[in-house]
This record gives structure tokens, C-alpha cells and sequence, in this order.
């Protein structure tokens, strides 16, 4: 089993979710979510602290299976430090094996009446004999430790993301028809790493909508700033759920698969909200008329307009007016004020920004002719790419 696997493994085990666990050894979830997927590994204090967590040991977690069954050496700081410890040791060890030898020598040459030097030079082929074994041992353990490392550093390589940053958004208008509403999107992916020669393909999964349970594959272009594009024939349907991954190619032939994302075509998804200010009953919203030489004159109780655009955060908005109409919503406007951006702010998918105007002219002070009916305010909110949404506000006549 993987790294992830076992920490996976280990989590079930202990009953606890990633929330839970990640909260306990000091990180975010979504970072727990990668080292559990073996897209990303943890440092080895971080390690360490999971194998606390969980009640294992850390060799638990690093450990994979051989065929016989037994557990694989496994790469932790304990292990390091205790074979760097063992070495030192087997120095120390030797040191005091070769004093020990001298001393013999010294014993021994002066002892040398009693014919000791036969037992001198066994000692010393036998010291010999266990440093040179030691050092193989050494050396094999040290070995086995240097392919073990550079195992787990090709695991984090292979772990990488691929893709640094995504996006979609409409490059034309939103098309509604027969078959419902739909519109031609352009997607833009960043690679985190471009060689020369790599190539990009698009793979789109549809689910519902027109083109439900199709696959498409579709060429990317490298434009100049590096960033891979789908810029025509991608087409997003009101309803439906696309599913977007990216599939590279190296000069090599190598091909790696990465996911993006998923985009759910709503109609929120294709079109901005319109908030208008004030409550129903607001002063904002109400008229008065006045007879004035025989004709009838409808004035504002309030000039100001001010509107709330609520859009996704890749819809550039161009326009934003408001309508003054005293014949029906459908009539041409007495008058027109255009709305000025307060800025906007962003919060997930979405912006959001306040508009304000005013119907104050020098023509407007004395009143617009009125005949009766209804009046309105039509707010028309119109992107860059000629997409035009309205919303409408009755006005109440006030005493």
C-alpha cells in the first residue's frame, strides 16, 4: 500500500474524519485530502505527528509490503538517526579495538620470551576481518537508505500538480432557442511546467443537457504568454455539468492526466443579478402629478437610483441603465439615467458592485408629460459581449 493508503487506512481506523484529523496534527484539510490521494507528501515532523495521531508508528505509515509479507525498511528520522548513531558506534568500537591491539602489541613484544607474537597476529587479522565486515554492512544499509530516499522523491515529483490556474468564461453571446439556452465558452489552462514540444488537449465530459454522456477532445494552443487555450468549438448548455481535465504530452511520449474542475451551467451561471435599493414601500420607488396649463406632469419622489449588480466574476459588464417609462414597460422611456460603477468585489465565483445615477436634469425639474397608466423603471444591465438583462420596478403614486 501507498503512503496514502495507509494514512487513509490508519484514519478509518481510528473512526475519525479528515476533518477531525487534520485538525489534530495542525493542518488543513485539503492538504490531509493530498497526502491521502499521494499527490503530496508530509514533512517528517508532520509525519511524525499523524503517526501520533493515529496511534502507529511512522514506519507503519511509510512501510509497504515485500512478497513474502514483511515490511520494507522505511525512510523516518528515528531510522536515520539510529544508523548514523550505529556507525558512529562501529567507529568508537574500532578505536578501542585498534588500542586494544596496540596494547597487546606492546604486552606481547614484551612478553616476547614467552613466544606471544603467533597469538598477536591472529588478534589483529581478526580485527581486521571485523572493521572490513562492518563497513560492508555499513555501506549495503547506507545503499538501501539512498534508493529508499530517492523512491519518495520521485513519489513527490510524480505528486506535483501539473496545472498551476484555470478558467473559463463565454466568448460570445448567451444563445437561446428551440433546444434551450446555451453559449461558446474558451477555457485557459496554466501548466506549472511547459518543456519544449509539450502539447495540451482538452478533455470535456457532458452530463445532461443536449450533449449528455458525450466525450470530447479538443487541441489547445500555447499563446506567447505560456498559457494553453481552447478558444472555439467548446459549447456550455443551460443544465447540464461539464466535467474538465487536462491530458498533456511530452516530446517523449509521455502523458499525464490532471483534473480541473467541474462547471454547472445554471442560469445564474450566464447572467447577472439586478438588487434594487430600498424595500418595496421605499420613498425611492414613488411619483406624484400635478396639473400644470391643462396637462398632467409626474415628478420623482426621489431622483437618485442606485442598483446592486450581482454577476459572475468572468462577465465583463459594459452599461448599466435605468428607464423612466409612463406608458408600459414596453414603451419608449421619458427618460434615461446611466448608472456609474462603485467598484466591485469578489467573493468565489461571483462580484458584486453598487450603481448610481440620477434622473435630475435641467428637463426634468418641472416634470414629464403623463397620461395615465403605469410607470416604471427598467434597469438594463449590458455586457461586452452585447448580452443585455432587465429587470423592472414598479413605482407606487404618493400623496
Amino acid at each position: 500500500m501507498t503512503l496514502g493508503e495507509n494514512i487513509q487506512a490508519a484514519r478509518k481506523q481510528k473512526g475519525l474524519s479528515q476533518e477531525a484529523l487534520a485538525e489534530q496534527v495542525g493542518v488543513s484539510r485539503q492538504a490531509l485530502g493530498k497526502w491521502e490521494k499521494d499527490t503530496a507528501l508530509p514533512s517528517l515532523e508532520n509525519l511524525q505527528a499523524l503517526a501520533a495521531v493515529l496511534d502507529v508508528s511512522v514506519d507503519a505509515l511509510l512501510g509497504t509490503a515485500r512478497p513474502d509479507g514483511t515490511p520494507e525498511p522505511a525512510l523516518t528520522l528515528d531510522t536515520l538517526r539510529a544508523l548514523l548513531d550505529a556507525r558512529d558506534a562501529e567507529k568508537r568500537r574500532g578505536i578501542r579495538l585498534w588500542g586494544g591491539a596496540a596494547l597487546a602489541v606492546a604486552v606481547l613484544l614484551f612478553c616476547g620470551i614467552l613466544g606471544t607474537a603467533w597469538q598477536y597476529n591472529r588478534q589483529v587479522q581478526a580485527l581486521q576481518e571485523s572493521y572490513a565486515l562492518a563497513q560492508q554492512q555499513f555501506s549495503a544499509t547506507q545503499s538501501e537508505l539512498s534508493a529508499r530516499m530517492e523512491e519518495l522523491q520521485a513519489a513527490v515529483r510524480q505528486g506535483e500538480a501539473t496545472v498551476l490556474d484555470w478558467s473559463w468564461q463565454p466568448i460570445d453571446r448567451v444563445v437561446h432557442d428551440l433546444d434551450g439556452s446555451w453559449v461558446p465558452a474558451s477555457v485557459s489552462v496554466t501548466p506549472r511546467t511547459a518543456t519544449d514540444g509539450m502539447t495540451g488537449q482538452l478533455v470535456v465530459v457532458h452530463q445532461g443537457g443536449r450533449y449528455d454522456g458525450t466525450t470530447e477532445l479538443m487541441a489547445m494552443s500555447l499563446g506567447a504568454d505560456g498559457v494553453y487555450r481552447v478558444e472555439r468549438g467548446l459549447i456550455f448548455t443551460v443544465g447540464e455539468t461539464v466535467d474538465l481535465s487536462v491530458q498533456w504530452q511530452s516530446t517523449g511520449g509521455t502523458t499525464t492526466n490532471e483534473p480541473l474542475g467541474t462547471v454547472v451551467c445554471t442560469e445564474e451561471a450566464f447572467r447577472p443579478q439586478i438588487i434594487w435599493a430600498g424595500s418595496g414601500d421605499s420613498f425611492s420607488y414613488g411619483y406624484r402629478t400635478r396639473e400644470e396649463d391643462g396637462q398632467t406632469l409626474l415628478t420623482l419622489t426621489s431622483y437618485p437610483v442606485e442598483l446592486e449588480v450581482d454577476a459572475p466574476v468572468w462577465m465583463e459588464v459594459q452599461t448599466v441603465e435605468v428607464d423612466l417609462r409612463l406608458d408600459g414597460a414596453a414603451g419608449e422611456p421619458a427618460a434615461t439615467a446611466v448608472l456609474e460603477c462603485a467598484g466591485w468585489s469578489e467573493s468565489g465565483d461571483r462580484r458584486t458592485a453598487v450603481w448610481r445615477g440620477t434622473f435630475l436634469t435641467g428637463s426634468a425639474q418641472n416634470g414629464w408629460p403623463y397620461e395615465g397608466g403605469a410607470a416604471d423603471f427598467v434597469a438594463r444591465v449590458t455586457s461586452v459581449n452585447g448580452n443585455t438583462w432587465t429587470s423592472i420596478r414598479p413605482l407606487a403614486e404618493r400623496q
